[in-house]
Order: structure tokens, then C-alpha cells, then sequence
């Protein structure tokens, strides 16, 4: 990712460039789409996403230039583009007084993942898991043009909100939701925990972990159990996949197919 200035940012990849498209369609979107720029060779060798976007520029009014994808180049900077590029703005992310616990059923705290890469991978798993929003302390990272191209354009598509774990999490109980946080101490198997929905659940990072003032918050501590002795923790984001399918396969969740 390269932002051309502090109030532009480059989305580079059909893949970034859809998820920013397919959110401003759903009223997700957290930014505005100044403009998409196609490489002039697209026309001929990528038709189909040509047209998609083409369709969809028309309809959201989002300018679309075909252009050299030298000058795609020089905005992308070291980033791959394969001829696609979003311009946007930065993105507007309301915090915990926007958030309607139980119009979120399935929500996701996620407590200290500093690494944008590890944010990308835990937002695509819980947006395919479907999970319907992701609560953060703060933004771990300068752009999030990164996280958008880690999470295969799930991010994008997420409700995101900054707010307070701890505060979160008391939202959450006062609303009668129950806060299930990932831990070993004084934790259940997550094969015997009840994972029925609605739930708020949290994660910490693997420097860290949850915070003491979010424990305070939390109603029940679910462990993965492991097949050998083994005292370290697993990467935040697979922690979060494990908790997000089983979460799915209780509620028996089912995402609506998408060929976009």
C-alpha cells in the first residue's frame, strides 16, 4: 500500500479494489471512493472484472479511468496490482456509542493483535464465519490498505468499531450479552462450553493476552485443548479460527453465497 497523501489512500489488487465496491454497495463502507483506475490492457485480458466494475462505478458513481498501468505503478508503489487500483479516502470508524449489542449477535473483541497482517488473516476468517461485528482498542497499524489486502477485502466488509475493551465488554453485559473470552485460567473445554449465540466474544494478542480490566468484563473463559503438552499459545488469528468455526458449526451459521 502507498497513500499519495495523508488524506488518500491506494488500494491495490482486484481483490481490494472489489471489497471497497462490494462494501460501499451493502452500506458498509467506512470511506469514500474517490476514483478506480484500470490498466488499459484489462480491457482486453480481464473482461469480466472490467465490466463489474464498470457496473458498479456506474451505479455508486465512483469515477473509473483506464489508464497506463505505469501510472498505476507509481501510485501502488512497491505493492501488485494486476492493473486494479482503488483511490479512498482514510476510514471513519464510530466507537461503542454506535454499537447495538444485539443488533451484533456475533460479535468479536479483539484485545491487543498489533500485527496488521494477523488482523487481515482473523477478520477474513470471521467474516466468513459470520460474525457480525469487530470491536478493536485502536488501530494497530498506519494504513489499513494492508489489513483490507491481508483479509482478502473481508475487512472491509466487517462493521468495525474503535472503542475501550473494557468499556466494550460492560456494554455488552449491561445489554445482557454474554462475554466469552479466550484463557486458560479457570477456563472451560471448547468442546463443552456453550457457544450459543448472542455472544461477545474476546481475544487477546500473544505478547499480552486480555487485558485484567477486560477479565473483570468476562462471563466465561473457553481453552483449546491440545493433543501433546505444549506451554506456548497459539497465533492470535488461528485462535480466533477455531473459536469462529465452532461458534459457526453451533449456531449453525450459514453465509449466502457470493460470485462477485
Amino acid at each position: 500500500m502507498k497513500s499519495t497523501d495523508e488524506n488518500k489512500q491506494a488500494f491495490a489488487g482486484i481483490v481490494s479494489v472489489s471489497a471497497l465496491v462490494r462494501a460501499a454497495a451493502t452500506g458498509v463502507c467506512r470511506r469514500k471512493i474517490l476514483r478506480i483506475l484500470i490498466g488499459k490492457e484489462r480491457i482486453r485480458t480481464d473482461r469480466r472484472r472490467v465490466e463489474f466494475l464498470k457496473a458498479a462505478s456506474s451505479k455508486l458513481v465512483i469515477p473509473l479511468e483506464f489508464t497506463d498501468e505505469t501510472t498505476i505503478d507509481r501510485i501502488a508503489g512497491a505493492e501488485s496490482h494486476g492493473g486494479f487500483l482503488a483511490e479512498a479516502t482514510p476510514a471513519a470508524y464510530p466507537g461503542i456509542e454506535s454499537v447495538s449489542p444485539l443488533k451484533y449477535p456475533f460479535s468479536v473483541l479483539l484485545d491487543g493483535i498489533e500485527d496488521p497482517y494477523s488482523l487481515g488473516h482473523a477478520a477474513r476468517v470471521l467474516y466468513c464465519c459470520g460474525a457480525d461485528a469487530l470491536l478493536l482498542p485502536r488501530l494497530p497499524f498506519a494504513s489499513d490498505a494492508t489489513v483490507c489486502r491481508a483479509s482478502a477485502g473481508a475487512f472491509e466488509l466487517l462493521p468495525v468499531f474503535l472503542c475501550d475493551s473494557a468499556e466494550a465488554a460492560a456494554a455488552y453485559r449491561r445489554a445482557g450479552v454474554r462475554t466469552v473470552a479466550a484463557g486458560i485460567r479457570d477456563s472451560v473445554d471448547i468442546a463443552e462450553a456453550d457457544l450459543s449465540l448472542p455472544m461477545l466474544l474476546i481475544c487477546g494478542g500473544e505478547k499480552r493476552g486480555i487485558s485484567s480490566a477486560v477479565s473483570e468484563q468476562t462471563d466465561l473463559t473457553v481453552r483449546i485443548p491440545y493433543a501433546r503438552p505444549f506451554r506456548g499459545s497459539l497465533p492470535a488469528e488461528t485462535a480466533v479460527s477455531v473459536f469462529a468455526y465452532e461458534i459457526m458449526k453451533t449456531n449453525r451459521l450459514k453465509m449466502p453465497c457470493d460470485n462477485t
